[in-house]
């Protein structure tokens, strides 16, 4: 049997070079794309037995797309992995499934955070609707800064703050497998891997629901732990888990037994 990661122009790191090396190990065919870097035709057919998007671009997720409407098995399902590019649409989901994330406006124009219902609402969070690792994340702590601000062109997220935070823990998930790490709190993204920890019943739980309501196999949440209790404050798809020692052998694991027919492809 053939399983075919579908990937991102990053390096590979030592989780994702092992888990090939488990995948052969275990008499699996392994091999490679990257769309940012090829000219991909619409039209193209399902060549393997299982395909892998281990990507969030959205090139890539749309060519994992387009393989799984001509038939491919996909994991994750990359209408899921689409769905959280836009963090308007998967916070609100998030938020109506009562799992806990900050409380959002979605917004465009600068101005209309111009008034005193956001003043009093500081220090606000603000970030782009489509944002990945991280990026562009700003914290606006004072009247002037958030005075400050002018519009966009793309939509903006901004969100509470989590108070009382002291560390950002990385939950990751494999199937039913939750493992987490973490690190002192940062605002922005930090290459180094956390320490690893013991998730805790109610965070795996809520890993768990966020898994079900996205229909997710492989993922991760970001949860920040304040003074009322986690927040998810990102979910992304088939994250790097770094730090993780039993992440190789599980994902192996759980990719194979997929491959196989023994588990779906999604969490659904």
């Amino acid at each position: 049997m053939n399983v075919h990661f579908i990937r991102s122009p990053k390096p590979r790191n030592s989780v994702l070079e092992t888990l090939y090396s488990n995948l052969r190990a275990q008499g699996f065919g392994v091999s490679e794309s990257i769309p940012d870097r090829d000219a991909s035709e619409v039209d193209l057919a399902p060549e393997y037995d299982l395909y892998v998007l281990k990507a969030r671009g959205p090139l890539a997720v749309s060519i994992a797309n387009v393989l799984r409407l001509g038939g491919a098995r996909v994991v994750n399902d990359p209408a899921a992995c689409a769905l959280l590019l836009d963090k308007i649409v998967s916070t609100a989901m998030l938020r109506r499934a009562g799992l806990p994330a900050p409380r959002t406006w979605a917004v465009t124009d600068a101005e209309t955070l111009h008034s005193e219902t956001f003043v009093e609402r500081l220090p606000l969070i603000l970030k782009p609707y489509d944002g990945i690792h991280s990026r562009d994340l700003q914290l606006i702590y004072d009247r002037d800064t958030l005075f400050a601000l002018h519009g966009w062109p793309s939509p903006m997220l901004v969100q509470e703050f989590v108070e009382g935070c002291r560390h950002r823990y990385k939950i990751h998930v494999v199937g039913e497998r939750v493992f987490a790490t973490r690190k002192l709190f940062s605002l922005g993204g930090d290459p180094e891997d956390g320490e690893v920890v013991d998730p805790g019943g109610e965070i795996a739980s809520i890993a768990r629901r966020c898994g079900r309501l996205f229909g997710l196999a492989l993922y991760g949440l970001d949860v920040l732990v304040g003074r009322h209790g986690p927040v998810i404050v990102d979910v992304n798809s088939f994250p790097g888990y770094g730090g993780v020692l039993e992440a190789p052998d599980a994902l192996a694991d759980f990719i194979a037994m997929t491959a196989r027919g023994r588990l779906e492809p999604t969490a659904r």
